[in-house]
């Protein structure tokens, strides 16, 4: 049977997540693991924004203070202003191209960095607080190496916000039985994810340092830029 003419259809609830390379990466990427290893030597906690430390590996996981952006160096002022515009380009998108995106206003409440050697991982958690959450891959380390089985080696995992059905499964609700997505990284890309998809960093294994740079935005338009 065809599909009738007279149904009407509408989706709700998309879940959005956009990607971005940063094209200075290859230029200032060495600059800032060189800072973060020094910030890095300095602190006498690996996890030293202490938040949800329970949450995190015991060892091989460093997690700096939740204020990066706050920095002066320049290597962190041009990955600023990299992520602010890819952040409201992607905002005016997802509310339907109906604003300026210069016009919307951005304040990164929380901005870190981690650097995870052989064992590091961060269990599955929310980000609570703001709209929008990103991770830029500064460094995949041996993140392309296979682990033995199971998981990919330290990918951050996301999780569907959707119940797939409750508990009874049949094939009206088999579209609904992809639960997780995991998407393959590279090198200088900004992963961009709205903050109430349940993720993770699964188990890093490897020699090399695993870099990367995360944050937490809001994101608000002045009373006299809101769409009509």
């Amino acid at each position: 049977m065809k599909q009738s003419p007279s149904l009407g259809i509408k989706q709700l609830w998309a879940t959005t997540l956009f990607t971005r390379i940063w094209e200075e990466h290859a230029s200032e990427s060495p600059g800032l693991i060189e800072y973060f290893r020094g910030v890095r030597s300095k602190s006498p906690s690996s996890i030293a924004s202490e938040i949800a430390p329970m949450a995190k590996a015991t060892r091989g996981l460093f997690e700096s203070d939740f204020d990066l952006f706050r920095s002066a160096h320049p290597s962190i002022r041009k990955l600023v202003r990299f992520i602010e515009e890819t952040v409201r380009v992607s905002v005016a998108h997802v509310n339907g191209l109906k604003t300026d995106p210069d016009a919307i206003q951005l304040d990164f409440v929380d901005s870190w960095f981690h650097i995870t050697t052989d064992g590091g991982f961060h269990d599955a958690h929310f980000h609570h607080g703001c709209s929008w959450c990103g991770i830029i891959y500064l460094d995949l380390g041996d993140m392309a190496l296979k682990p033995e089985a199971g998981a990919p080696n330290g990918l951050n995992r996301f999780y569907s916000p959707i119940n797939a059905g409750g508990s009874y499964r049949d094939f009206g609700n088999r579209y609904l039985e992809q639960s997780i997505l995991d998407i393959p990284p590279q090198d200088g890309m900004l992963l961009l994810f709205p903050s109430h998809l349940l993720h993770c960093a699964l188990p890093y294994r490897g020699d090399r340092e695993r870099i990367v740079v995360s944050f937490n935005c809001r994101c608000h338009l002045p009373p006299k830029s809101e769409p009509k």
